[in-house]
């Protein structure tokens, strides 16, 4: 009895570790836990993530219009490039792999985030249009970072990893932004 419930405290304390990894594996980088759920499934961050990047591009081609702040302008161009480029790879990497349904259409969240930038207008558009690129960012960055370690091997998961540090940049470029 005594050397069973040795056994057991010595796996219970080996396991605490593990455990503690796997914590900290969830939470990305910054510390900041994120909004949007886990891909569990190619599909699920196929459909997440041509969600956000639609919404990147759609947003950001309304700072072109909307904003007269040359850097907002700036960033926006640079965000409809980078996304461009990132639907075009998720495409490439679909073809080269399982496929997966890719949605024409953005998710409603991501269309009430749009609506709500496309009622704004001044000084409120660009803020709002800074803090939305802020909290897509620090999503898309939680959702790409979980399927390149998590997602189902292939070239989803490839492209996921290869697209995360252009999304890290990102956020970097967004805090110059906004302090200026």
């Amino acid at each position: 009895m005594k050397k069973t419930i040795a056994v057991m405290a010595l796996s219970a304390l080996f396991a605490m570790p593990i455990a503690a990894q796997a914590q900290q594996a969830a939470t990305p980088a910054t510390g900041t836990p994120t909004k949007m759920k886990a891909a569990t499934t190619q599909g699920d961050f196929v459909a997440m993530a041509a969600s956000s990047n639609m919404f990147e591009i759609e947003s950001s081609r309304l700072a072109l219009e909307k904003s007269e702040n040359a850097e907002v302008k700036r960033f926006a161009q640079h965000m409809i490039d980078d996304h461009t480029k990132a639907g075009a790879d998720l495409q490439a990497a679909l073809a080269a792999g399982p496929k997966s349904d890719v949605p024409n259409r953005l998710d409603p969240k991501h269309e009430r985030m749009l609506e709500e930038l496309r009622a704004a207008s001044g000084t409120q558009f660009n803020a709002l249009y800074m803090q939305q690129q802020q909290a897509a960012h620090e999503e898309a960055i939680g959702l790409f970072q979980g399927y390149s370690m998590n997602g189902e091997a292939g070239p989803v998961k490839e492209f996921a990893a290869k697209t995360l540090p252009t999304l890290e940049m990102h956020q970097q470029m967004l805090g110059k932004v906004k302090a200026s």
